[in-house]
C-alpha cells in the first residue's frame, strides 16, 4: 500500500506504519514523532496510496506523535473531507498530549474528534484475588 520513498528529513521526522489487520474493512496507520509543514505531504502521499487501493475508511493512531502544528490540523480536516467525499470515514485515535495541545491551540477540537484508542493501551495485569 505505502509507496517508496527517498530517504528524506521528512522521513526521518514523520514514521508512517500500516498497522491493518488482514480482512479489515479500514486502513489503520500509526503516525509517529513530528506533523508539520514539512512531513505532511508524506501523510497526504500515503492517503493518496490508501485511496488508490480503494480503502476509503482510515484510522490514524497519534499516540507517538510529539509535535504538531496548526497547518497539520488543517492537512488532517482536508483528508477527512476528501475521504467523506469518497464515502468514507477519516478517525483519529488515541492522540497524544502534543496532539490534543494543538488541537486546544487552534480551537479545532469539534471539527477534529477524538476516539479513545483503547485498542494501544498496555494490558492490564491479571486481577488476584485478595485473602482473607
Amino acid at each position: 500500500m505505502m509507496g517508496t520513498y527517498d530517504t528524506t528529513d521528512a522521513q526521518q521526522r514523520l514514521a508512517i506504519e500500516d498497522m491493518s489487520t488482514a480482512g479489515c474493512h479500514e486502513v489503520r496507520l500509526l503516525l509517529a514523532r513530528e506533523l508539520d509543514g514539512a512531513t505532511v505531504p508524506r501523510l497526504c502521499d500515503t492517503v493518496v496510496d490508501v485511496m488508490a487501493d480503494g480503502k476509503r475508511h482510515l484510522v490514524l493512531d497519534l499516540s507517538a506523535i510529539t509535535w504538531c502544528d496548526n497547518a497539520s490540523l488543517y492537512t488532517l480536516l482536508g483528508i477527512r473531507s476528501a475521504l467523506q467525499h469518497a464515502d468514507g470515514s477519516l478517525t483519529l485515535s488515541a492522540a497524544s498530549s502534543a496532539i490534543r495541545r494543538a488541537l486546544d491551540r487552534s480551537g479545532l477540537c469539534l471539527r477534529l474528534p477524538l476516539t479513545p484508542g483503547t485498542d494501544r493501551l498496555p494490558p492490564q495485569p491479571p486481577v488476584r484475588p485478595v485473602k482473607g
